[in-house]
């Protein structure tokens, strides 16, 4: 007797349909073809013990499964219950009903010995898959299922055994129980004792940083702080966090289905940051300065995500950008710049999102000291500009906005602390970062674009959404013969100015957006080598 049982296998975030085929006929043999690695041959011995233990038989004839296509490799445990529903019903141990419901359901999970299911790597992208390719349900680990909650236009049932499969196949009305929904799942916040602790209102002084960590935060830009140690150049950058709008749904789902097809979207008792199975809080990336090429982009022998796509929708917070391996730095050329990242190897080629914001931190020389009162930096000259050299011109010229942090003078810093005075609160800033984003979605659904922040404006759209009257383009013209600005510059500057009128609700750019835009962009000339 011949059965399908469908199943499905991720290559990175593309996800391909595989359909089992099982066949029992006369004769002793088992015959597992369809390009399987060794977690999928040795599927036998746990099929075998799970159905000793659930009183059926593993039969004694001649078995052969094919995992069709037959040119995709299949690896991984995440077949063992489509193998071992598709054996029951081939050899006719399974009633006709649920045999005859196969077609209507993708089936995946790791069996334990004893029949328990195991969760799986990259459920959310398979639910989605199976939805658009017209199932009407997923079978999956509970734990696994529990990603796919969120998503409509498909139930998605939790077993926690293989009798719970079992059952579901025999009887999917009854089991309503099983299907899991937002409601199923405990609400996780992601405030955490940590993230409370950073907070504008902490900070002491910085109002410059400060104001462009707001900008970078309500157009998506990318922000470098450049100053000398002590100057809280990294509290700055992780109250980021405290001010970024929530994930909508539609970034919500992407994300999640790069941490998915990582492992990482694991249950609210190991992420903080997870409810309903989906991501609802944007992340936030700090990887060492030691870290590899592959670590950052991704890649290795099962193609995963790197970090800068795990940052996608987030941030990806490089603290001591000098410090980190120069070929690492520069492979963030093509994500920084197209907002996707291409993991190409000999037999195969992922493509993964990498739209984040790149907030990073350095000195300005070795010792760190180059913006302080003169005399205290002993740096040489060579030693500044090899120093400086460590990120060359086309990544530095790819960070939107790039400030200079000192350290705060001793009299602002005492008075601050005796008053015990703070400055505004993250709560603030976040309403007008979220205000200046609703604006720009806004703005960019109503037109159809593919893009939603200010930073992802297209060269093509410049003109549409950055446009400038007589007398802001003759300032544009000499600002850019003053300080030499390239032409990706002028486009950084006009897209920051856009952000900087969205902050205050004004509809065209001014001089006053494209100075401030200017002073962002560009450090000041005597402080430049």
């Amino acid at each position: 007797m011949l059965c399908k049982v469908f199943c499905a296998c991720c290559n990175g975030l593309e996800i391909n349909t595989i359909t089992v085929e099982v066949s029992v006929s006369d004769g002793i043999r088992f015959f597992l073809v369809g390009l399987p690695d060794s977690a999928v041959k040795e599927s036998q011995q746990r099929i075998e013990s799970t159905f000793a233990c659930n009183g059926f038989r593993f039969p004694g004839k001649r078995i052969t499964i094919n995992l069709a296509p037959a040119n995709i490799r299949k690896e991984g445990s995440l077949f063992d219950v489509a193998l071992a529903i598709g054996i029951l019903c081939a050899s006719s141990q399974l009633p006709e009903p649920i045999c005859a419901r196969l077609s209507e359901f993708m089936i995946l999970g790791e069996l334990s010995l004893d029949g328990h299911l195991r969760e799986i790597p990259g459920a959310l992208p398979i639910i989605i898959h199976a939805k658009e390719e017209g199932f009407k349900g997923c079978i999956l680990p509970t734990i696994s299922a529990m990603e796919g909650a969120e998503i409509d236009g498909i139930s998605v049932f939790g077993a926690e055994t293989f009798s719970d499969v079992i059952q579901i196949l025999l009887s999917p009305e009854s089991a309503e129980s099983k299907i899991v929904t937002p409601q199923s799942v405990i609400a996780v916040s992601n405030c955490t004792e940590e993230a409370q602790n950073y907070d504008f209102a902490q900070v002491k002084g910085q109002m410059q940083a400060k104001r462009g960590l707001e900008i970078a935060a309500a157009g998506g830009h990318n922000i470098i702080l450049n100053g000398s140690p002590g100057s809280g150049k990294t509290f700055l950058s992780k109250c980021l966090n405290s001010i970024l709008p929530p994930l909508s749904k539609d970034e919500s789902i992407q994300t999640s289905k790069i941490y998915s097809v990582a492992g990482l979207l694991g249950t609210e008792t190991k992420k903080e940051n997870h409810y309903g199975g989906l991501l609802k809080h944007r992340p936030f990336r700090s990887p060492h300065h030691t870290i590899t090429v592959p670590a950052l982009i991704g890649g290795g022998a099962h193609g995963l995500p790197g970090e800068i796509s795990l940052a996608h929708n987030g941030v990806l917070f490089c603290d001591e950008f000098a410090e980190y391996d120069r070929r690492a730095i520069e492979v963030m050329r093509q994500p920084l710049e197209d907002g996707i990242i291409q993991i190409s190897r000999v037999k195969v080629k992922h493509v993964y999102p990498a739209r984040f914001m790149l907030v990073a931190t350095m000195n300005p020389c070795p010792c760190g000291l180059f913006y302080e009162k003169a005399g205290k930096c002993k740096c040489s000259s060579t030693e500044i500009i090899k120093y400086r050299r460590r990120i060359s011109g086309p990544v530095m010229d790819r960070i939107d906005i790039q400030i200079i942090v000192r350290a705060v003078a001793p009299n602002e810093l005492i008075a601050t602390s005796a008053t015990n005075t703070n400055g505004e609160s993250s709560k603030k800033i976040a309403e007008r970062v979220r205000t200046a984003r609703h604006i720009q979605q806004q703005r960019y659904i109503r037109n159809n674009e593919s893009f939603l922040t200010n930073a992802a404006i297209t060269p093509s759209k410049l003109p549409t959404y950055c446009k400038l009257h007589k007398e802001e383009a003759v300032f544009m013209e000499a600002v850019i013969n003053k300080l030499n600005i390239s032409a990706r510059g002028f486009t950084r500057v006009l897209k920051i100015a856009r952000t900087i009128a969205d902050l205050e609700g004004s509809q065209d750019i001014n001089i006053a957006h494209l100075a401030e835009a200017v002073s962002l962009r560009c450090p000041e000339k005597d402080e430049m080598i």
